[in-house]
């Protein structure tokens, strides 16, 4: 979605796989800039425009439910 870790914030977006049901997280960083998503529900609109690709790491299932949205805290490395 968005390029580069450097001054971001780390958003993880939470699917629950729609063929084998099991669910997934990926991290999706985004740039500390104007107009970058800066809360959760701004990520969340964000994603209409520009969604996230989904495959699944166990059936490979490119079809995916989003069931959640999390902002990684500031202090946790990467």
């Amino acid at each position: 979605m968005f390029e580069g870790t450097r001054g971001s914030r780390i958003f993880i977006v939470h699917c629950l796989c729609a063929n084998c049901q099991r669910p997934s997280s990926r991290r999706v960083p985004t740039p500390r800039a104007e107009g970058a998503p800066a809360s959760v529900e701004e990520f969340i609109e964000a994603l209409e425009c520009n969604p996230v690709p989904f495959t699944c790491a166990h059936c490979e299932s490119i079809i995916g439910e989003l069931v959640g949205v999390t902002l990684e805290a500031d202090d946790v490395a990467a």
